[in-house]
């Protein structure tokens, strides 16, 4: 049966994460089901039960999981230019981040979940805004932080969907697209200067 050659006694949880993701890159997150997850864990269509209550918290764990490795990412990152390339640096990261699994990028933002009935995934949420934050605080004004951090995460987070759907391809070769990310942080960071920070 699918799966079984992954699935280890005592990590039947880690194994359904997996089965998960893989169901979401063939299928989209909207033909994801418990069942077929489970089948390719190589378990019965019971045992995901003893770990989720149901098909949404499946995707919100492994929504969660995906948030984990998006924060990881962004403390790796070596943040001490100035704000502009800082905010560019930020920018192209988060869409390669998002082209190297859409699947994963599919489960964090488009799978239906609200974050708000699964608290684990709000705060994994929360963190990686705060990523952002502690990024811009040498650069922003701080009561200005929290606003300035959304920002740049809804543009790098457009030009990453804009990329996925294929929606850039008639102006912009793909191999460009981390320049379009870089352009635009770049353009939003000038503006952030010249309000007077």
């Amino acid at each position: 049966m699918a799966g079984r050659n992954t699935y280890h006694h005592g990590d039947l949880r880690n194994a359904l994460l997996r089965a998960t993701r893989e169901l979401v890159k063939e299928r989209g997150a909207r033909g994801f089901s418990v069942s077929e997850a489970a089948r390719r864990a190589g378990v019965s269509i019971s045992a995901p039960y003893r770990h989720f209550a149901d098909r949404d918290a499946m995707l919100a764990a492994t929504a969660q999981l995906a948030f984990t490795e998006l924060e990881t990412q962004f403390a790796a990152l070596v943040l001490e230019e100035p704000l502009p390339e800082c905010a560019a640096r930020i920018a192209v990261a988060y869409v390669a981040f998002a082209r190297q699994d859409p699947a994963r990028f599919e489960v964090m933002f488009a799978s239906g979940i609200d974050k708000a009935s699964h608290p684990e995934l709000l705060e994994q949420t929360r963190r990686v805004q705060e990523r952002l934050e502690a990024a811009l605080q040498p650069h922003v004004p701080r009561e200005e932080v929290v606003g300035r951090a959304a920002e740049l995460w809804a543009i790098a987070h457009g030009v990453a969907s804009l990329a996925l759907g294929g929606n850039l391809h008639h102006v912009v070769d793909s191999s460009r697209i981390d320049r379009v990310a870089a352009s635009a942080a770049h353009a939003w960071a000038r503006g952030v200067s010249t309000s007077g920070v």
